[in-house]
């Protein structure tokens, strides 16, 4: 999908519901990049800009208020409408202040990363995060209008970002489609990927979301990966060396891949093919009983978990998931260690 096409869907939609003051919340990278992008909006509406620091350190409670602190000095109303430009960051973090700036003002995502197309941009999810705890603070609150992807965006996006939106797209293969997981396993490199895999994972999630729009039951398929995943992001920017949030999960895909497999439900041959695949594109660091123990507390701390257990997707077959699979602590021990009889 082209700049046209979603300037003129916004434009339309804007004319529809009689819209007239639009505040972009957009980051530092994409504004170097694209600084004009909404210059050519309808000229019925005015547009203001919030530009944040760029990177996971914006999505707080603090540049929240300073956020809803702007908008009130603005006299902005509930009439205004909140465009979010960038990535998963600013995804979640504008979604939350549009749900409670005056109890609720409509928004809209275009996404410019490959994990915001696929996954932050989609399903209402909003959040900020509480110190090191991911998303602990957030609401379910829902785009007035789903724009579509465009993948152009891409071309300007440094390799660690492709790369951590590949993690998710990777995801929704392993739970949604043996068919685009067997494509990606043909990909060189991440120049190869398409815009029908990327179209794949929108139409899943939105799939997901209908049947489930509030996350209390089939909606946790989508958390697959992200048990350990959000552990081992809290822990890597608790130590000061932060890593992107696509390749955390990437490395919880291998790890609960391999949990999925020592319950008896991901076949060995399955669970091979897994593990083959993600490290040609994925650093995967051994877990170690120590590492472990270390990332218990933040996977305790996780949303998802209930009556004192650890709350899991799992794989039964490559795309097919098992949400809502409860596993103790102490079940997690076998994950210590590299246990070479599974890879080569």
């Amino acid at each position: 999908m082209a700049k046209s096409d979603i300037i003129r869907q916004l434009s339309e939609h804007f004319r529809r519901q009689n819209i007239s003051n639009v505040v972009v919340l957009t980051d530092e990278n994409v504004e170097k990049h694209y600084p004009d992008y909404f210059s050519d909006l309808s000229e019925d509406v005015s547009v203001d800009k919030i530009v944040l620091p760029a990177g996971e350190q914006s999505k707080s409670i603090e540049t929240t208020v300073q956020i809803w602190q702007y908008l009130a000095d603005k006299q902005c109303d509930r009439n205004t409408f909140l465009l979010n430009f960038g990535g998963g960051t600013v995804s979640d973090l504008g979604g939350f202040v549009a749900s409670t700036y005056k109890r609720g003002v409509r928004y809209a995502n275009v996404p410019t990363t490959l994990l915001a197309m696929i996954d932050a941009s989609i399903g209402g999810k909003t959040g900020v995060n509480l110190q090191l705890l991911k998303n602990a603070v957030g609401t379910f609150y829902f785009p007035d209008i789903q724009l579509p992807a465009d993948i152009s965006f891409l071309e300007t996006l440094p390799g660690e970002e492709v790369l951590s939106g590949f993690g998710e797209l990777v995801k929704y293969a392993l739970i949604g489609s043996a068919e685009l997981f067997d494509n990606l396993c043909k990909m060189k490199s991440l120049f190869e990927i398409r815009t029908e895999f990327v179209d794949f994972c929108i139409n899943f999630k939105q799939e997901v979301v209908k049947k489930d729009p509030n996350d209390l039951g089939v909606r946790h398929i989508l958390n697959f990966g992200h048990t350990f995943g959000h552990a081992l992001e809290s822990h890597a920017a608790e130590i000061g060396k932060p890593i992107a949030h696509g390749i955390a999960v990437a490395q919880g895909l291998y790890y609960e891949s391999r949990l999925s497999m020592q319950h008896g439900l991901l076949p060995k041959a399955e669970w091979q093919r897994i593990a083959d695949f993600l490290p040609k594109f994925f650093l995967i660091p051994e877990i170690t009983p120590d590492f472990l123990e270390q990332l218990l507390p933040y996977m305790q701390n996780d949303k998802k978990n209930h009556d004192g257990t650890l709350n899991f997707t799992l794989l039964d077959r490559i795309g097919h998931g098992i949400p809502d699979y409860a596993i103790t602590a102490t079940e997690l021990l076998p994950l210590s260690g590299l246990l070479k009889e599974f890879i080569h």
